[in-house]
């Protein structure tokens, strides 16, 4: 193929371009925000949590009516104390269930518990140091949580723990065998939704007061979901059921009233995937859902597979470092030690991602104005009907030399990231290449008028 000379002189310009300049590789900002980081203090999460007993009630001579126990501890609450780990799921709590107060059986098992999160970033956006403008423009936001072992029987339950064996047999008043979860690292599809209203939080212990949510005594009444404390009722005896029945009703929710759903699954934003066991950062594109994950919050689930309970073995979920991760606090809430670097590092963390500023002759919204720009002004240089992506800046549908003075009077010392990179001044070097490539592309049209004459 023979090249003609006006072309050879536009390749020659942009090989000169090339070489002449070499442009930083264009980062977009990118800010995180996580507790305990760079001054940042203002992330808030809680769990809910509630404990079921199959069966509740029977014996080996004796069959319940089969209400089930949906109340054991933690019910319709929120606030997990000063907790580090945040379960997200459908665990297997212990192979006996309640006869009553004081006796376990076989028969009335096994019980399960079943976990659930909220969270939020507040005061992400703002004029103070640290925040992102009000108006920036958002390109992408990722919820990071850390997957860790989940509490385990014990952990869960706390001084509401029973013994491996326990008593007592409602037929002999014996001991029986009462196997328990241990921690360990589950999978599970993972759901995030929206939060429809403002929930409270909190990490108090005793009995509830205003302004605080408690620990242990949290079932005596916090948050009251729009379906209430009769959910159980609906389902009798059915612990799969009992895994959505409570907490905050979702926008289909045939026992709530219109106006009372609390979370919204179908929302765009949305979130339903699978995270394995695996120990470690879970990622989450929550861009979708950045007016709730730094307002009210969202709420975050675990979907089990269908018709499947959790078994010793296998549990459904994850469960995740809270931003209370490493450190301690008396009954109080006194701080009494402070996590280390290494915990603080693996607390929940909303990374965004800023979206390409709207400079003057930034043709590629890369946020800066360098020779990939000049480029596009060179390839599309005559073209009418053109679009600022073409490289048409003053808006008069033409690519031409009142454009190329628009690139070279903001061409940019960029900063991206957290570097800084110099580029020529629109005086010496760009000038030079603006001119060139003017002239190259006058040289093409030339030579291509020529050979159509």
């Amino acid at each position: 193929m023979t090249t003609r000379p006006g072309m050879k002189a536009w390749i020659t310009v942009q090989f000169f371009i090339a070489i002449t300049l070499i442009a930083a590789h264009s980062q977009a900002e990118i800010i995180s925000f996580q507790q305990g980081v760079n001054g940042y203090e203002r992330a808030q999460d809680t769990g809910i949590r509630w404990a079921y007993t199959t069966n509740f009630g029977d014996t080996a001579n004796y069959d319940n009516p089969h209400a089930g126990d949906p109340g054991e501890y933690e019910m319709w609450s929120t606030g997990a104390g000063r907790s580090s780990i945040l379960e997200v799921g459908q665990f297997y709590l212990r192979t006996l269930g309640s006869v009553d107060s004081n006796r376990r059986s076989i028969e009335a098992g096994p019980s399960y518990r079943y976990s659930r999160m909220y969270i939020r970033f507040r005061d992400v956006f703002g004029t103070g140091a640290g925040q992102i403008a009000p108006d920036a423009q958002i390109a992408s936001a990722t919820l990071k949580l850390f997957n860790t072992e989940d509490l385990g029987t014990v952990g869960s339950a706390g001084g509401a723990a029973e013994n491996d064996p326990t008593c007592c047999d409602p037929i002999t008043g014996g001991s029986l065998a009462n196997p328990q979860a241990q921690p360990k690292l589950n999978a599970g599809n993972i759901a995030i939704y929206p939060s429809l209203i403002p929930i409270a939080y909190g990490f108090d212990d005793g009995t509830a007061s205003k302004g605080k949510v408690t620990a242990k005594e949290k079932r005596r009444g916090k948050e009251f979901w729009a379906r209430g404390k009769n959910a159980h009722s609906q389902t009798p005896n059915d612990p799969i059921a009992q895994g959505f029945k409570y907490g905050p009703a979702d926008w289909d929710d045939p026992d709530i009233n219109p106006g009372e759903e609390e979370i919204d699954s179908r929302h765009p934003g949305a979130i339903e995937i699978f995270q394995d066991a695996s120990e470690g950062f879970k990622e989450f594109d929550v861009s979708g859902l950045m007016d709730f994950i730094t307002g009210s919050g969202v709420f975050i689930t675990a979907l089990s597979p269908e018709g499947e309970l959790p078994t010793l073995d296998i549990n459904y979920g994850n469960a995740y470092r809270s931003s209370e991760f490493g450190d301690v606090y008396d009954r109080d809430g006194n701080l009494i030690s402070g996590a280390s670097a290494a915990d603080i590092a693996t607390r929940p963390m909303l990374v965004i991602e800023l979206g390409r500023s709207a400079i003057p002759g930034d043709a590629n919204s890369d946020g800066i104005v360098d020779v990939a720009d000049l480029g596009v002004v060179g390839a599309n240089f005559g073209s009418v009907n053109a679009a600022a992506s073409d490289g048409d800046f003053n808006g008069d549908g033409q690519v031409d030399v009142a454009d190329l003075g628009i690139v070279g009077a903001n061409w940019t010392a960029a900063t991206t990231g957290n570097s800084a990179t110099l580029v020529p001044e629109p005086g010496s070097a760009v000038v030079l290449i603006l001119g060139l490539a003017y002239l190259g592309r006058r040289c093409c049209k030339h030579d291509q008028h020529r050979a159509q004459s």
